[in-house]
């Protein structure tokens, strides 16, 4: 090979290397959240009556109780994290950070009412839901924990 042969296959090379990661991190990201979206509007929709509210008090005549719980890790990808920190620089809404937060907590809730389903209970109320950050030693904010419970009611 020549050396401007060389040349272009090393600028190619660390091109790859550079944006490769991010691209992959943007293709395979949106692939696998567009699937998993997928998947969750037909759970709920396979679901029926939502069993959750956040009422207080419960009905009168009741057989049993317990605390139900669901949570869930949500993390942005590579691609997601470089285009909010260049939102965040100029300020404005993060778009792509909405989108992962608005799932997670669509996901959480199915779970509580899987998770409510599971147990025998006909319903869940006084359901809340926490969120909490992860952060790493820098500071930055790597992973959010959604938390949802409430008070499983049977009949």
């Amino acid at each position: 090979m020549t050396p401007e042969q060389w040349n272009i296959f090393f600028m190619v090379l660390s091109l790859s290397l550079t944006l490769g990661p991010f691209l992959f991190s943007w293709w395979y990201g949106n692939h696998y959240q567009m699937k998993k979206q997928k998947e969750l509007v037909e759970r709920e929709a396979a679901f029926g009556m939502d069993p959750l509210s956040n009422l207080k008090t419960p009905p009168a005549q009741l057989s049993a109780s317990a605390l139900l719980t669901a949570n869930i890790m949500m993390s942005v990808s590579w691609w997601q994290q470089f285009v909010g920190g260049i939102h965040s620089i100029f300020g404005g809404n993060i778009t792509t950070w909405d989108k992962i937060l608005s799932w997670g907590r669509q996901e959480v809730m199915q779970r509580l009412r899987e998770t409510a389903r599971e147990a025998g209970f006909d319903s869940v109320i006084n359901m809340r839901m926490e969120t909490s950050e992860m952060n790493n030693s820098k500071g930055k904010v790597k992973v959010v924990e959604l938390l949802a419970y409430g008070t499983g009611i049977k009949r």
